[in-house]
């Protein structure tokens, strides 16, 4: 009888305790064993993956699947889909879709739908807003919670929105008590509003580069960030802050990380990689590009904390819009919607910027896989190589060459923004706890398959040393 029922023979596994050149066993949904090429153990199928290199399967914790309410924009197979071909096998959804989640009505209501689409492994993070709700969406089951500090039209919810300090305080009082992590996008709206009638006032456009400007100001992230981390002190909440592109902002959560706060943070690609260049060739398509890029303070403060583990996770916020929605944006900047679809690609991003040496390998797994799987308390099952572990893998190919296009996303919007541009290194086949769900670029996985994952609380502790997140099990390593 076969030791397994699949065998990767002759790759480079990314394991947590490095890369180490050996063959993987799979037996039904987990990794049965880690062997040398030369064993003789049995398996009912082969892959030969000699020359890649194997990752656990990359876990992003900001998934806009857009539904209920906009499955104009995305639903949960298209979402699931783009991610499988990306090399994502664990997506986590955010709550800002209509009617929010924020009761265990709409939570239950949307999961429904979720289990009849979603391929790859999920789960979701509900509105933190109604303090009575938090304690009835833990028992019931929600990965986290999600609050906003910004706040106006569609997708940024009022209904989902804290901008008051007491309120917030009361939020993480409560979801401190589940044990739960609480996801925040943190901003200061009011000096956004006031920094935008200033720049109107002295004659600058209401255009696209304007509220790029405006609305990336060190100022209105790092204000929002600095009350969080007073708010975090005060109430022990498991804090994890969004978008942490501010110098200003990564700074002060360096503080409060050497401090022994519980706080984590995570930056999407979209603030370091979208350009001048990219505004001006693609639109409301690269926004918020330019204005943080042009920063070389903020910059040295992003790929610095990316590399010593200040930032904890690389993050997708895949956020599909139409090009109708976007041509919205560009008419009116302040009241139209922005974001863009993350998920084909992210990981050949990750892996040029490991080509181009800003941090090596095994780091880049740590962002990607391991420390997303640790904040909402599923490592080793998820974001690892190791027996026991869930066979959720991708396999890589750090020489291929990407060049992205929009024709071939598997987002229902139908377009990328890193379209026409180079990259180094590409997922070449997603298995999602022991069965393949893409290979080449082509979707393998029935609808449905994917599985929900429940948050697991987590006592928070004293931090073991700086760097280190309490509770968590995330350091920064080199």
């Amino acid at each position: 009888m076969p030791d397994a029922d699949l065998r990767l023979r002759n790759g480079t596994l990314l394991t947590p305790a490095g890369p180490v050149a050996a063959d993987l066993l799979i037996r039904g949904e987990r990794i049965s064993a880690i062997v040398e090429p030369a064993d003789p153990a049995p398996a009912a199928s082969t892959l030969d993956v000699t020359g890649m290199h194997v990752f656990p399967g990359l876990v992003d914790l900001h998934a806009h699947a857009r539904t209920p309410g906009y499955e104009y924009k995305e639903d949960f197979l298209t979402c699931s889909q783009a991610a499988a071909v990306g090399g994502i096998t664990t997506i986590v959804d955010m709550p800002n879709v209509e009617p929010p989640t924020d009761d265990v009505a709409t939570f239950e209501a949307k999961r429904a739908i979720a289990a009849d689409q979603c391929i790859v492994d999920w789960g979701h993070q509900v509105g933190g807003t109604k303090t009575d709700q938090i304690p009835l969406l833990a028992a019931a089951g929600a990965t986290g919670f999600k609050i906003f500090q910004v706040s106006g039209g569609y997708p940024h919810d009022p209904r989902l929105a804290l901008g008051e300090p007491e309120k917030m305080f009361a939020a993480l009082d409560a979801i401190a008590q589940t044990g739960l992590h609480c996801s925040v996008h943190p901003f200061n709206q009011q000096i956004m509003d006031l920094l935008t009638d200033r720049a109107l006032a002295a004659g600058q456009p209401r255009d696209m580069r304007t509220f790029a400007e405006v609305y990336t100001a060190d100022i209105v992230w790092r204000s929002g960030v600095v009350v969080l981390l007073e708010l975090q002190r005060e109430t022990n909440a498991r804090l994890h802050l969004l978008h942490t592109h501010a110098a200003g902002s990564l700074r002060a959560i360096r503080r409060a990380k050497q401090a022994g706060q519980a706080v984590t943070c995570a930056i999407d690609p979209k603030y370091y990689h979208l350009t001048d260049r990219d505004l001006d060739e693609q639109g409301a398509r690269a926004i918020p590009g330019g204005s943080v890029t042009r920063d070389e303070d903020r910059m040295a403060e992003i790929w610095g904390s990316l590399a010593d583990g200040n930032i904890d996770m690389i993050d997708s916020d895949h956020a599909p819009h139409t090009i109708e929605d976007l041509n919205q944006f560009e008419e009116d900047p302040w009241t139209g919607p922005f974001g863009s679809p993350q998920y084909e690609y992210i990981l050949s991003l990750v892996l040029t910027d490991v080509a181009a040496g800003r941090f090596p390998l095994e780091h880049a797994v740590r962002l990607l896989s391991e420390n997303p799987a640790r904040l909402i308390g599923r490592f080793p099952q998820k974001g690892a190589l190791q027996v026991g572990s869930d066979a959720d893998l991708v396999v890589v190919d750090l020489a291929r060459e990407v060049v992205p296009s929009d024709e071939e996303t598997f987002t229902k919007v139908g377009w990328t923004p890193y379209r026409g541009r180079r990259m180094t290194g590409a997922p070449v086949l997603t298995i999602r706890r022991g069965e393949i769900i893409a290979r080449d670029r082509k979707v393998l996985a029935s609808p449905g398959s994917g599985r929900y994952l429940e948050g697991v609380p987590q006592e928070v502790r004293p931090a073991v040393s700086p760097g280190a997140s309490p509770g968590l099990g995330l350091e920064a390593r080199p």
